[in-house]
């Protein structure tokens, strides 16, 4: 007997290692799978072009990255200067220093697409969106800036398939080896309204499969059916009960592995949990024999892992904690 509709995920074509260069865009939850993968300590650049829910800004952020950023829309507000096109954590006392930021961002992302292996994590939001209506340019980010300046609406399938196509083409002609993982959060954007968040999500399902069919280089990871359609519980919520909550990040996480990592990296991925565990362990006596001991076995283990993953700083550390408790 069945309780559950569990979401079973095929082992993925795309073999992700340590040595992958990983690029998370787009959405919080972006962030999220983002921060598992440095916490894991995979190669991470997360979501340094700030949070993008919408398809239309995250196919403008992609442009910009293969393209001379030159559609600038500043605006300045109180003593910042921010972008329509950009996150409010990408700010600058001046105009100029606010493009110098994204320039130095941009061109940080750049490096980061050329490395090992690049994929590149594509989270998508909401279709809804809001439109500045002066410049007739759909907007990342309003920056508490009058209402009455913007314009909401709910971009149509055929208008968001022709923007990230766009977008891809040129993430594929700038960085031929770069794979996308293309996922939809799960987290529900209830401000806009329950029935309206359905909608764009269903819109943006589809344009994931659109995207999936189109290119060999696009994959789809299903976090969205894995939360709404497997885990489908209260439990597994924030207390705001619209994001997903440690216990089932941990369970897309399991099956992120599952689909897209070898058994040696699977298995490099737990030795290296156990050891976080032992350095993250606070002891009772920590002046005693044992303890030191225990440090120095770390220590041992550190060095061990050191030929495949970095974890110079932590060994840095333990040899520092063991000083202090000879």
């Amino acid at each position: 007997m069945h309780f559950r509709t569990e979401v079973l995920v095929n082992k993925s074509l795309l073999h992700l290692h340590h040595t992958t260069s990983f690029l998370t865009i787009g959405s919080c939850f972006a962030e999220e799978i983002g921060s598992l993968l440095q916490l894991n300590k995979f190669n991470v650049l997360n979501n340094t072009l700030g949070t993008t829910f919408n398809p239309i800004s995250i196919a403008i952020l992609l442009e910009a990255i293969c393209e001379d950023d030159k559609q600038a829309l500043p605006v300045h507000t109180g003593d910042v200067w921010l972008d329509y096109r950009f996150h409010s954590s990408l700010y600058g006392y001046s105009e100029e220093e606010l493009n110098q930021h994204i320039k130095q961002r941009l061109t940080t992302v750049r490096h980061q697409l050329q490395g090992v292996q690049p994929v590149c994590i594509v989270t998508l939001g909401t279709a809804w969106v809001y439109r500045l209506i002066k410049e007739d340019a759909v907007v990342a980010n309003c920056h508490k800036q009058n209402s009455q300046l913007f314009q909401k609406e709910l971009c149509s399938s055929q208008q968001m398939l022709a923007s990230m196509k766009k977008a891809f083409d040129l993430l594929f002609a700038s960085f031929p080896n770069c794979q996308v993982i293309l996922t939809l959060s799960p987290v529900r954007h209830t401000k806009d309204g329950l029935e309206e968040n359905q909608i764009s999500k269903s819109l943006l399902r589809v344009l994931c499969h659109e995207l999936h069919s189109s290119y060999q280089q696009v994959h789809y990871f299903p976090a969205y059916e894995m939360v709404l359609d497997d885990l489908r519980d209260y439990r597994f919520y924030a207390k705001d009960l619209v994001h997903p909550n440690e216990l089932a990040k941990e369970y897309i996480w399991d099956k992120f592995r599952q689909s897209f990592f070898n058994t040696t990296t699977n298995r490099l991925i737990d030795q290296w949990q156990s050891i976080r565990q032992n350095i993250l362990h606070k002891p009772f006596y920590d002046k005693s024999i044992q303890y030191k001991k225990f440090l120095e076995r770390t220590l041992l283990d550190l060095e061990k892992i050191s030929t495949e993953l970095n974890v110079t700083e932590e060994i840095l550390e333990i040899k520092k904690n063991i000083q202090l408790h000879a």
